[in-house]
C-alpha cells in the first residue's frame, strides 16, 4: 500500500493545493503497458470542515485504493464547504475542471464519467452530493458519510447566534454562500438539486443517533430510486466504524451494487429509493 503527497498551481483557485493520492497494489496494476494506455477509475474524496485531506490516513482509504486498484484522490478544500464562494476560491469549479485535469495529466486515471465517482465525509459528503447533482457529465456515482446537508438550517442557526458545528458563523458563512437567507431552494441546496437532477447513483451513510440522521434520510427520499441509504454504528473518522468507507468502496466498484457485506446487512438498515 502507498500514497502520495501532490502539490501543484491552480489558476481557478489563484494559488496551489495540495492532494493526497492513495494508490493501487502493484499487482493490480498494468506495469506490462509499454504503450501507458490504460486508465483506471477514480474516487474524488472530501473531507469535512475543519480537517485536511490528511485526515484519511486515518481511514482505510489506502487499503480500499490498494485492493480495489482504483486510486483515492483527496484534495484540501480549506474552508470553502466544497463551494463556489461569494468571496473566496470558485472551489466547485476547480474540483469539476481543473483538479480533474491536473491529475490526468499526470495519472494514469479515466476520464470516463462511469470511472469517476466523488465522496465525502461531513460538509465534505455536501459537497460531493452537489457536486454529482450538479455535475453528472463528470461523476457517475456519490458515496456521501456522515454526511451534513442541510445549509439553510446551519445559516439560520448562525443568524440566531448558535454554534454551527462546522467552524464556521455568520461572517464566514456569508464569505462562502454570500445572502445565507436565501440559501433554500438555490443552486447551493442538495435537496432543490435532487428535485431536478435525475441522474447518478448515491450510497448514503451514517448513524441512527447522529444529529444530522433526518437530513440525510430527507436526502435520500428527495433522490429516490437513484440512492441507497444505510445506517451504521459508528462514524468513519472518529474510528468507531472504520469499515464504512471500506463497504461504501465495494458499492462503488461493484457493478450490480451488491458491495455492502451479508454481515453489514444485518446490523444495518437499509432504504433503497425512499422506501
Amino acid at each position: 500500500m502507498a500514497y502520495l503527497e501532490f502539490n501543484a498551481l491552480s489558476t481557478i483557485l489563484c494559488g496551489s493545493f495540495s492532494a493526497k493520492i492513495y494508490l493501487p497494489e502493484m499487482n493490480l496494476l498494468a506495469l506490462d503497458d509499454e504503450k501507458h494506455e490504460k486508465r483506471y477509475p477514480v474516487l474524488w474524496l472530501l473531507h469535512s470542515e475543519g480537517g485536511t485531506a490528511l485526515d484519511w490516513n486515518r481511514t482505510m482509504a489506502e487499503k480500499c485504493a490498494a485492493e480495489q486498484g482504483i486510486f483515492i484522490i483527496a484534495p484540501d478544500s480549506q474552508h470553502s464547504i466544497c463551494t463556489n464562494m461569494d468571496y473566496g476560491p470558485k472551489y466547485e469549479d476547480f474540483l469539476a475542471t481543473e483538479f480533474p485535469g491536473i491529475c490526468r495529466n499526470n495519472l494514469p486515471i479515466s476520464e470516463e464519467r462511469t470511472l469517476n465517482w466523488i465522496g465525502g465525509v461531513g460538509t465534505g459528503a455536501y459537497g460531493a452530493v452537489k457536486a454529482a447533482l450538479k455535475h453528472p457529465d463528470v461523476f457517475s456515482k456519490c458515496i456521501a458519510m456522515d454526511g451534513i446537508f442541510d445549509m439553510d438550517r446551519i445559516c439560520k442557526k448562525a443568524m440566531a447566534g448558535e454554534p454551527t458545528g462546522i467552524f464556521h458563523n455568520e461572517e464566514s458563512l456569508k464569505a462562502v454562500f454570500g445572502d445565507i437567507t436565501a440559501v433554500a431552494g438555490s443552486r447551493n441546496d442538495v435537496y432543490a438539486l435532487a428535485e431536478y437532477c435525475l441522474t447518478g447513483e448515491y450510497y448514503i451513510t451514517g448513524t441512527a443517533d447522529s444529529p444530522y440522521a433526518d437530513e440525510r434520510k430527507r436526502l435520500a427520499e428527495a433522490l429516490g430510486g437513484r440512492a441507497r441509504y444505510v445506517e451504521t454504528s459508528g462514524e468513519i473518522m472518529n474510528f468507531t466504524a472504520p469499515m464504512v468507507l471500506k463497504h461504501a468502496v465495494e458499492w462503488l466498484t461493484d457493478p450490480d451494487g451488491e458491495g455492502t457485506p451479508e454481515k453489514e446487512k444485518e446490523n444495518t438498515r437499509e432504504k433503497e429509493g425512499g422506501r
